[in-house]
């Protein structure tokens, strides 16, 4: 069985002459179809909202800190020796005011 390749090169001779001569034009519409669809997609995931489903199966994975009892009161005794210092800086003059 023979293979002739010329008269399919005949029929497909207009459509490669046409692909030589707006090549550009093409181009630049494939461009343009993939930033527009890019664009779109965008577009629609920017205002997609998760599900109920997904957003309790994300509560259910959080793990909420335990803190000792005696860091608690460690921390509320810092808070109470706490100096407020504000009152060292009140009568102080600004050597940048005219």
């Amino acid at each position: 069985m023979k293979l002739d390749l010329k008269p399919l090169l005949k029929r497909l001779h207009p459509f490669i002459n046409l692909l030589r001569r707006d090549s550009v034009g093409i181009f630049l519409v494939i461009v343009a179809i993939i930033f527009g669809s890019l664009i779109w997609r965008i577009g629609t995931l920017t205002g997609a909202e998760p599900s109920q489903a997904d957003l309790n199966e994300r509560l259910k994975s959080v793990i909420r800190p335990r803190i000792d009892p005696k860091s608690i009161q460690k921390i509320q005794d810092l808070q109470a020796e706490n100096v407020d210092i504000q009152s060292y800086f009140s009568d102080r003059d600004n050597p940048f005011q005219e």
